[in-house]
């Protein structure tokens, strides 16, 4: 083996098999293993509130608590980081799952942020389950607390080994080549990778045509190949290039460097109204009144905290969904 692999990073290593993960940490990263810690540990004592989350996450939390207990069907569920290593054989560093049911023969990891694929990485997970427990096949969930979501996958032995297995060669091959993919913000080499770098290029180099806005624009369009290239190049010199580029420019200025044709203005604050002024104001009027005043709607999580608060149960089905969102996703492309 030629690099060292854990299971969280085996979802990027399918599908970049040169990812290596960059040092250090983030706020998202830091929020997602304070709300790991919380649901572990509010699974075992089942206080009201965790100290150190924020008001709106005391209810994600309380709701990746629930959601656990659900799966185990009244089951012991395992929740002590010392007990919840996973030894995956073929793998050089063994991973951190957050939850564990023997009985009922499931393993869990809970998820803040975007919903990505985990598969491979609860794959390994299942099979270190079922080494430890001389078990045929196991039970993976993804808790996607921020979406109030939950992936389920169940492997046999035999496809647990094939997948893990596939990305181990993938990833120790001599002939392995970058693939641009979502991960690359988190990769440690995507400065000088030359995939990326190569991308950035071309995107640029449409910019820096003799033709004509319109006819750049046309000619992307009119041909699906060129439109997936150019999507994909431009996210990533928009990403990679532009949004750091234009960050130090506002720095910059705003330090006081004189940079030709471009300054740094500032705008009126947003105004609002205090509590306490709302409150004098409405003392004559209806809730209703009120409500409406304020908007007539409240966000699912926020209404979810305020029910917590209030020591009120949560009316599920009050909470409705509004139209859906599309998004754009890069996927990996077919080999």
């Amino acid at each position: 083996m030629i690099k060292e692999i854990s299971p969280s990073s085996l979802p990027k290593l399918a599908e970049c098999a040169l990812f290596t993960g960059a040092p250090g940490t983030s706020a998202a990263a830091e929020r997602g293993t304070l709300l790991d810690r919380a649901i572990r540990e509010l699974l075992v004592d089942d206080p009201t509130t965790y100290d150190g989350l924020a008001a709106e996450d005391q209810a994600v939390a309380r709701w990746g608590v629930e959601e656990l207990r659900t799966l185990s069907g009244g089951y012991h569920v395992e929740t002590r980081e010392e007990h919840l290593g996973m030894e995956v054989p073929g793998l050089s560093k063994p991973g951190t799952a957050d939850a564990v049911c023997v009985r009922a023969q499931w393993v869990a990891d809970v998820k803040t942020g975007a919903v990505r694929n985990y598969r491979e990485q609860l794959s390994a997970y299942c099979l270190a389950c079922m080494h430890e427990h001389f078990a045929d096949s196991w039970t993976a969930h993804v808790v996607y607390v921020d979406q109030r979501l939950r992936r389920t996958y169940t492997f046999t032995r035999e496809q647990a080994e094939a997948t893990v297995s596939a990305v181990i060669a993938e990833a120790s091959s001599r002939l392995a080549e970058p693939t641009p993919n979502e991960y690359c913000g988190w990769c440690a080499h995507q400065n000088g990778c030359r995939a990326l770098v190569r991308q950035s290029s071309e995107a640029l180099a449409l910019v820096k045509s003799d033709l004509a806005l319109s006819d750049i624009r046309d000619q992307i369009l009119a041909n699906p190949v060129e439109l997936s290239a150019f999507a994909a190049n431009w996210k990533l010199a928009e990403k990679q290039i532009a949004e750091p580029v234009l960050d130090a420019l506002k720095e910059r200025l705003a330090a006081g460097e004189d940079i030709p044709g471009w300054k740094v203005t500032t705008g009126a604050g947003r105004q609002f109204v205090e509590a306490d002024a709302i409150a004098r104001a409405s003392a004559n009027v209806s809730k209703e009144t009120l409500i409406l005043a304020l908007g007539g709607k409240m966000g699912a999580d926020k209404f979810r905290q305020f029910c917590l608060e209030a020591g009120v149960e949560v009316d599920e089905s009050a909470v409705k969904s509004g139209a859906p969102i599309n998004t754009l996703r890069q996927i990996k492309s077919k080999k």
